[in-house]
């Protein structure tokens, strides 16, 4: 995804965040946390009934995709590669699985607005609403898979 206008420079002026310092924490945060969830799809894809499994794919390649946007982010940034660590996801079943996913997307999304609103570069915040906005669409996926499961 390339944005439509002209890239700005977005190391030099740090007026352009709120707090420049705690913006790339959570962006190496962010990042860690796109790649667990990668590795924690992986898992649940395989455990999804084979009508809903596109829903689980769906997202776990949408991840995939955020973990190179936001590591490019952060490359752009600081001028280091991030040192991305993905963690393991514990649960218990399919159910414990979508809802665990269901709660994560939700936090996820709410962590990309507050990053969005807290600076003011156009490059940095379509990034940012691309995956806030994907992180609202797994939701409702796994919603709905959650409901599903819990009337069955």
């Amino acid at each position: 995804m390339e944005p439509w206008h002209a890239p700005v420079s977005i190391q030099s002026d740090p007026r352009h965040f709120k707090d420049r310092n705690s913006f790339v924490v959570k962006l190496s945060g962010a990042i860690n946390d796109q790649a667990t969830a990668v590795k924690f799809y992986e898992a649940l894809e395989g455990m999804a009934p084979s009508k809903y499994r596109d829903f689980v794919s769906h997202a776990k390649n949408d991840e995939m995709l955020h973990v190179r946007l936001l590591s490019k982010l952060y490359r752009k940034l600081t001028g280091h590669r991030p040192n991305v660590q993905a963690g393991k996801t514990q649960f218990a079943s399919y159910k414990d699985g979508i809802e665990t996913a269901f709660r994560g997307e939700l936090e996820a999304a709410e962590l990309y607005r507050d990053m969005y609103l807290s600076t003011r570069i156009p490059e940095v915040r379509d990034v940012l609403f691309r995956t806030m906005t994907d992180e609202m669409e797994h939701a409702q996926r796994f919603n709905f898979l959650y409901t599903l499961a819990n009337n069955s």
